[in-house]
């Protein structure tokens, strides 16, 4: 089994609004980058895409947060606990592949799931607990997610951080991105494969970010992951990433 790699790289300019003749302060941090990804879940085939990066953080710590295909809000006012709604993009699966039988495969349109999430921070340590439905029509599915994390900052200017995470997949889902039926085996040369609902992936991120001017934070996101169960190599559509 191999991994899968997830490199971003960040450039944002903060800006900061009125403190005290402010109803409800917050900083505001606004950017872009590039992010290497695989071609489709699962491929070991890489390419480039545009990250957008944009932030909210409101000094009654509520926040909202966009990273990606990924947007993260805070709506609970506590220096603790922590909930909101969460959504995550996935790029369609379709014929525009490196590996030609996945590319014979039915086509996966772009999902993207939403749904609510839990957590807490509390000194330097975060945990959160995700579900999430695709709206979109793509996968159909629903994904879980756990995560756990530790940061602190360095050098006044730095910080880094680690987070840890597993990730949970219902029936559509792990059909739509790991699963070959019958009348795709016969399309594409693969073998009939069954993938259950359970958890597909497990894996580590890290985050670096440089406050370099007052004004301008450099963020570098580095992620490993670990495709598992039903998502590992048994997959056939895995297998030819491999």
């Amino acid at each position: 089994m191999k991994p899968r790699f997830v490199l971003l790289m960040l450039i944002c300019s903060i800006v900061l609004t009125a403190g005290a003749s402010s109803a409800l302060a917050a900083d505001w941090g606004v950017g872009g980058g590039v992010a290497v990804v695989p071609d489709y879940i699962g491929s070991d085939d890489y390419e480039a895409a545009p990250v957008p990066f944009f932030t909210v953080d409101f000094d009654n710590h509520m926040d909202v947060k966009v990273v990606g295909g990924r947007i993260q809000s805070n709506l609970v006012p506590h220096p603790i606990w922590r909930a909101g709604v969460a959504g995550e993009y996935i790029k369609k699966r379709d014929d525009d592949v490196d590996n030609k039988r996945v590319g014979r495969l039915d086509e996966v349109d772009g999902s993207f799931h939403l749904g609510p999430w839990v957590g807490f921070e509390y000194k330097k340590w975060h945990g959160r607990v995700e579900t999430m439905w695709d709206i979109a029509d793509g996968n159909d599915g629903q994904l879980t997610r756990v995560a756990g994390g530790w940061g602190t900052p360095f050098a006044q200017t730095m910080k880094i951080g680690l987070e840890g995470f597993a990730g949970f997949g219902d029936g559509d889902f792990m059909s739509s991105y790991f699963g070959v039926t019958g009348t795709e085996s016969r399309k594409s040369g693969l073998d009939d494969y069954d993938a259950d609902a359970g958890i597909y992936e497990v894996g580590l991120n890290a985050h670096y970010a440089w406050a370099f001017t007052p004004s301008w934070r450099l963020h570098v996101i580095g992620g490993i992951s670990q495709l598992v169960g039903d998502a590992d190599d048994d997959s056939p559509v895995v297998d030819q990433g491999s």
